[in-house]
């Protein structure tokens, strides 16, 4: 029960590392398209992709959470001082998870080299990684060292916001996206196409990018009108 309070009071801290995680995930989606979104977004507007993406958030933490207590479960009546007396009980499993780590990694540079897509490379990396430091943490477990399970999950979360960040942004880059807009300005109406896309907007400026000069372009939205948003299949 002592840790599950703990993990209670944590929750506040846990408001914060979605807050970071969010602002992380936008850092690293608009900076690919080469855009420093800190000088267009004011700190009120980070909160807002707080709340875009604390569903999401919630349930990775929830998973974790169940994870949490499901190991505590397991491993409440067991004697960890076992370890030092009896090292032959964990040496199996710190060949297997050792092992099966190494392995991981060489299938995943492996894989993602062999890639034609940089969001499945990414994908693919994200996830080697997660396996590889859930093998690693497995290994610990079987030493006297152990990783605790609040910084593996706060580890796995940033690698993960990271994969999110990057496969939002290559969705348009490599043309996946499955809509179109019609953004119309007082002097202009632009139709974004196979070539210009769409990339987002702040309370201030919208940014469109095309993919044959690879430049973007930053709108003021003094003069925006309205944006329409329709669904079409014609993604390659």
């Amino acid at each position: 029960m002592e840790k599950i309070e703990k993990l209670i009071q944590l929750l506040p801290l846990g408001s914060i590392f979605i807050l970071l995680c969010s602002s992380i995930k936008l850092v690293i989606y608009y900076k690919t398209f080469n855009i420093s979104i800190v000088d267009y977004i004011g700190i009120q507007e980070f909160i807002t992709t707080f709340i875009d993406d604390i569903l999401l958030y919630l349930c990775i933490f929830g998973i974790g959470i169940f994870l949490f207590l499901f190991e505590f479960a397991q491993n409440r009546d067991r004697n960890y001082t076992l370890k030092s007396d009896t090292p032959e009980n964990y040496k199996n499993e710190r060949k297997i998870s050792s092992t099966l780590s190494i392995l991981i990694l060489f299938l995943t540079i492996v894989l993602s080299y062999n890639c034609d897509s940089r969001i499945k490379m990414i994908e693919i990396i994200c996830v080697g990684l997660f396996i590889s430091l859930s093998l690693f943490r497995i290994f610990l477990s079987s030493t006297k060292v152990n990783l605790p399970f609040l910084l593996y999950i706060m580890m796995s979360t940033i690698s993960y916001t990271i994969m999110y960040g990057y496969t939002d942004a290559y969705k348009i880059i490599e043309n996946k996206d499955k809509l179109s807009y019609i953004i119309a300005f007082k002097e202009k109406t632009y139709f974004t196409d196979k070539n210009l896309k769409y990339v987002g907007k702040t309370e201030h400026f919208l940014f469109l990018y095309n993919l044959k000069s690879k430049r973007t372009t930053i709108l003021k939205n003094d003069d925006l009108i309205k944006i329409n948003i329709n669904y079409t299949n014609n993604s390659i």
